[in-house]
């Protein structure tokens, strides 16, 4: 038996998915021993109380998924024994654009240590434009907005033309609206805190139902505490600055689109994805700047890890690419995959 699964390694969360549905989720942090360095627990059991004040949290992604390779064999291999899969696991794992092969093979040897027999890399725009329902032969813009990166890849006719990875994010937002309280307020308040005004009140487009919540933060100046009220227009304008970054970064990409296939690529879009898409107004936002349609993944934070776990399952049960950047062979494996069904009826 073949347990098929796709593995997500993103700033904020891991993910591994199987073909279905979401199997395993958690943060991609880790607490580990402040003296001896030594790895006390993983993801959502990394408790601070569980370390009886010995602990630190690290988050090992931070400066990149090789940056700590030992914290990161950790994650990987914590999500792996996660599905307790009773046999042969197959994984396709999304690893950022800019990975070279010797980067790549060394995040292979990290999931065969942890059990994987086989295994392939893909692209994570790619991915993530599998996972929101298109198919790998489609001609289409992918912008996939993480935690702390935006991966972008232009496909024509399922070939990969152009792809980039930019250094902006969901977090990147959430860091505007914890400058903007410090600003008008002299108040300090966690990064959550600021992520959940923004997902509560943030808009970069008219429409949003204005509402309010009370949050909690310190002031900086005597540290006591002190509680606020906040509504949506609070935050009008707030993200002006990273919207522009972000809108830079596309715009960087497209305009070198090659012209003859400007108009099959237009035609389908931008498909846009990840948890720092689902900034309310942000599709729209983009189609008025860039005056073609942009179309909002079904569910953004999962598109790369569904979209992982729909390409495990048309890839050949028998072929050459193990441990091996499948991206460009995908278009292929889907319509072999499609004409096998055909001619079985199915």
């Amino acid at each position: 038996m073949i347990t098929k699964i796709g593995l997500d390694l993103g700033y904020a969360n891991i993910t591994v998915s199987n073909v279905t549905a979401e199997v395993y989720r958690e943060p991609s942090v880790v607490l580990v021993d402040k003296n001896t360095r030594h790895v006390i627990s993983v993801g959502n059991r990394a408790d601070m109380t569980d370390a009886g004040g010995d602990g630190i949290l690290v988050r090992p992604f931070k400066n990149g998924l090789l940056y700590s390779s030992d914290l990161t064999r950790e994650i990987i291999k914590n999500a792996i024994n996660s599905i307790g899969a009773p046999d042969k696991v197959r994984c396709t794992v999304a690893l950022p654009s800019d990975f070279i092969p010797k980067q790549e093979n060394e995040v292979f040897k990290m999931l065969a240590d942890a059990g994987v027999e086989e295994m392939y890399s893909v692209n994570p725009a790619v991915a993530a434009l599998i996972g929101s329902g298109y198919s790998p032969a489609i001609s289409a813009v992918s912008v996939n907005v993480g935690a702390a990166f935006t991966e972008i890849a232009v496909l024509h006719n399922g070939s990969v033309i152009l792809k980039s990875r930019d250094e902006i994010g969901g977090e990147d937002f959430d860091r505007a609206v914890k400058q903007y309280i410090h600003d008008e307020g002299d108040m300090t308040v966690s990064l959550l805190i600021a992520r959940t005004i923004k997902e509560r009140l943030g808009a970069v487009w008219q429409g949003r139902e204005s509402e309010s919540i009370d949050i909690e933060g310190t002031l900086s100046l005597t540290g006591s505490k002190i509680k606020m009220s906040m509504c949506t227009e609070d935050v009008v304008g707030v993200f002006e600055k990273p919207l522009q970054k972000l809108l830079s970064a596309v715009a960087n990409v497209v305009k070198t689109i090659p012209i003859e296939y400007v108009p099959e690529i237009f035609e389908n879009g931008i498909i846009l994805s990840g948890g720092g898409a689902e900034l309310y107004g942000l599709d729209k936002m983009m189609a008025k700047v860039f005056g073609i349609s942009v179309t909002l993944a079904p569910s953004p934070i999962d598109s790369v890890s569904k979209g992982l776990a729909r390409i495990n399952a048309f890839i050949p049960a028998k072929n050459r690419y193990n441990q091996k950047n499948i991206t460009s062979q995908l278009a292929k494996f889907y319509e072999s995959k499609k004409q096998a069904k055909v001619k079985k009826g199915e």
